[in-house]
């Protein structure tokens, strides 16, 4: 059969990933759900495995192009200056799984799969080789089978299939609802001409046929339907992570590999077609706010929505150096007698009673062990810490009159503090989301 272009077709690719490849882990379904979709985020916070939280998105503004030149726009997604950062819901359910390997996630309709290994082989209260299914619509559990020997896969959804790419191996899992769960499993297929841990970028084709994945020098292609490889051209996808075919728009959108924050989009994939990128930069501009990570979940509908996972990390408290300083002004005005000092007459009652170097200087501790901490090197950090949000900034997409691609004033942004008891790993991946 000839090898499709990429170009048209209708079904949009949701795929998921983790951080070496920026981007989103939703799935694509075959016909669209008939309940109310939400954002599900996922979090390694229970002593188990993992928690599921279901977050209804805000509606997005309607979609009014402006004619007035950009800089004159007052844009609904420049959030206040104090954003107000929201508990997250309780979870709706609660699943045992290894922690720390955020990347063992997919979603295949309204089913979220956990795909981890599971090597606690005597006395696990789930067998090793199994396949846990969450339908979060029912929030029922059922089983299928296992994906054995996975190391770090790249899991990948084409209608009710997903494709687990893995060091040394590429598998298959078909979830057809006609088909009953205890007669699935993992059917191996041809090894693809490129290492796992080299993919940049990847999508389905917008056909639904053909799955692309990228290194940083060539593009392959597999055939679904003749389960074949070949190399499709010799450059790299131009995105960071997975890209989404826009029925809507006819386009493949995903986050720029150069500059995080603009999105980039081209109609065709491989080859010489021009990618181009939006004007508009949906990152946080906060200076107080560090990136972290980033999750591109496309949402659909007539006008075609997305929503911007990010996680940031605000610095509190005061480092050490920080406050050594405040302790020597202290010192200073004692000293001298005076000065402009707010906390002078307190100091001097506190050494009146005996309270010698520590003075009023309990933020502080006592000077000595300050002192210690920068002379071990760890003047810089101190009491400061870090603390997590989840940047959740919901959006449409269209074009101009020129054919950039803007979201046109419908913006909206929210924060959400994100569960004290995650692990480590899930700052080093992009977010768990999906829209289902």
């Amino acid at each position: 059969m000839p090898w499709p272009e990429g170009s048209r077709g209708e079904h949009d690719a949701h795929l998921p990933t983790g951080k070496r490849s920026l981007g989103e882990r939703d799935a694509p379904r075959t016909s669209e759900p008939t309940g109310q979709q939400h954002l599900y985020l996922i979090f390694d916070d229970w002593p188990w495995g993992y928690s599921i939280r279901k977050l209804k998105l805000p509606p997005r503004s309607p979609h009014q192009p402006s004619l007035r030149p950009l800089g004159q726009r007052r844009l609904r997604w420049r959030e206040p200056r104090r954003p107000e950062h929201k508990r997250l819901p309780p979870p709706c359910i609660c699943l045992e799984a290894t922690r720390c390997l955020p990347l063992f996630f997919a979603a295949v309709g309204t089913d979220i799969i956990a795909a981890h290994p599971r090597n606690d082989f005597w006395n696990a209260p789930v067998p090793k080789c199994i396949l846990p299914i969450v339908d979060v619509r029912s929030l029922g559990v059922r089983f299928g089978p296992g994906l054995l020997y996975s190391a770090q896969p790249i899991l990948i959804t084409v209608r009710d299939e997903v494709f687990a790419l893995d060091m040394g191996s590429f598998r298959m899992l078909s979830m057809k609802p006609l088909c009953p769960p205890h007669e699935w499993s993992w059917c191996d297929l041809p090894l693809p001409p490129l290492k796992s841990m080299d993919v940049t970028s990847f999508a389905v084709g917008s056909d639904g046929c053909t799955i692309f994945a990228s290194t940083n020098c060539a593009t392959f292609a597999f055939d679904i339907v003749n389960s074949e490889w070949k190399q499709f051209s010799n450059c790299s996808l131009p995105f960071a992570g997975p890209a989404k075919y826009v029925h809507v728009l006819d386009i493949f959108v995903g986050l720029s590999p150069d500059t995080y924050g603009p999105l980039c989009f081209c109609r065709k994939l491989g080859g010489d077609e021009k990618v181009r990128f939006s004007k508009e930069n949906l990152l946080s501009k906060d200076p107080a706010e560090s990136h972290v990570s980033v999750t591109l979940v496309y949402l659909g509908g007539s006008e075609p929505g997305f929503c911007l996972v990010e996680c940031v990390s605000i610095t509190e408290g005061k480092s050490v150096n920080m406050r050594l300083d405040e302790c020597d002004q202290l010192v200073k005005c004692v000293d001298e007698g005076g000065g402009n000092c707010g906390e002078l007459d307190q100091l001097k009652r506190n050494v009146d009673e005996g309270d010698g170097a520590s003075g009023s200087m309990h933020e502080c501790g006592e000077l000595d062990e300050l002192k210690k901490f920068v002379d071990e090197g760890d003047g810089a950090s101190g009491s400061m810490h870090d603390r997590y949000l989840y940047r959740l900034t919901t959006f449409s997409l269209s074009f101009d009159n020129n054919g950039d691609l803007m979201t046109g004033e419908t913006c909206v942004v929210q924060y959400y503090k994100v569960p004290e008891e995650v692990s480590e790993a899930i700052y080093l991946v992009n977010p768990v989301a999906f829209w289902l």
